[in-house]
């Protein structure tokens, strides 16, 4: 990567201006939280969040934590303790590692991989933690957010595809510079566009060339294949075209297991296959 590309990263970085970034970070599980009660060694350690949002802390047994702020967990550690333990007690919160909410970043980057949400982040600043563009990056970013199920059995997320435009983030629009969020995948795409992407729960999600005809089969074979974790009879193609954005609902298992091959839909420039992650 060129010293004019790094120079060009920290400029935006500067000059475009994000949200207005007033709220404090949530905390989630797998954080890890250092917390400091003055007077007492044995309670100022660090502690990690579970997976329902409760960190273990003696005396009390469990604090929630999950959804909280620091200053949050500090007031319902003072409550908890004061009222049966310590007199006056004065407790301190600080998150030690961000690790439960995490942003995908894909394609031609200089450092493509996972990265931690910290507090607010605009698009730019989690572009900067990838080394910023590749010399092949295109024209457009796709920005993929996939919302969990709210219940066991409920019906799927809603995905949304954001396509914005690497000339107007260059150029300073503020618009384009949208805020990231948990969960989200951030594609950076090449200069070819004759390709469909595959994100989600498969083993190697990305671009891939469109050379020949291709059904979500094939498309989902070429990215790998599914993971563990995935929920095949989920599977969604979104399609941009010129009447507006088309979502397209498959039962890979159909097609798998059912031997319908007729709803292996044929892929086209700039599709998005994703592959959500299974409830159980």
């Amino acid at each position: 990567m060129s010293w004019s590309s790094i120079l060009v990263g920290l400029l935006l970085c500067l000059c475009v201006q994000p949200y207005a970034w007033g709220q404090e970070y949530r905390i989630g599980a797998g954080d890890v939280l250092t917390i400091t009660v003055w007077g007492h060694p044995d309670l100022s350690r660090d502690y990690t969040v579970d997976p329902d949002g409760f960190a273990p802390f003696p005396l009390i047994n469990r604090v929630k934590a999950g959804g909280l702020t620091t200053r949050e967990v500090a007031a319902s550690l003072v409550d908890l303790l004061g009222k049966d333990y310590l007199v006056s007690p004065q407790v301190i919160v600080s998150v030690k590692e961000y690790l439960s909410q995490k942003v995908t970043i894909l394609g031609e980057t200089a450092r493509p991989g996972v990265f931690y949400l910290t507090g607010p982040t605009s698009l730019v600043d989690v572009l900067s933690k990838a080394g910023w563009l590749s010399k092949s990056a295109g024209k457009q970013i796709l920005l993929v957010r996939d919302q969990p199920l709210a219940q066991p059995g409920g019906q799927s997320g809603n995905t949304t595809i954001q396509r914005l435009s690497i000339d107007k983030i260059q150029a300073g629009n503020a618009s384009e510079n949208v805020a990231v969020q948990a969960g989200d995948t951030v594609f950076v795409v090449s200069r070819d566009d004759n390709s469909f992407f595959v994100f989600g729960e498969v083993k190697r999600p990305g671009a891939y060339a469109l050379e020949k005809e291709t059904n979500i089969l094939e498309g989902i074979t070429i990215a790998g294949g599914f993971t563990d974790k995935a929920s095949p009879s989920r599977t969604r193609v979104i399609r941009v075209g010129s009447t507006g954005q088309q979502v397209l609902e498959i039962d890979m298992n159909d097609i798998i297991k059912r031997g319908q091959r007729d709803k292996a839909v044929r892929l086209q420039a700039n599709d998005v296959v994703v592959v959500p992650e299974s409830f159980f």
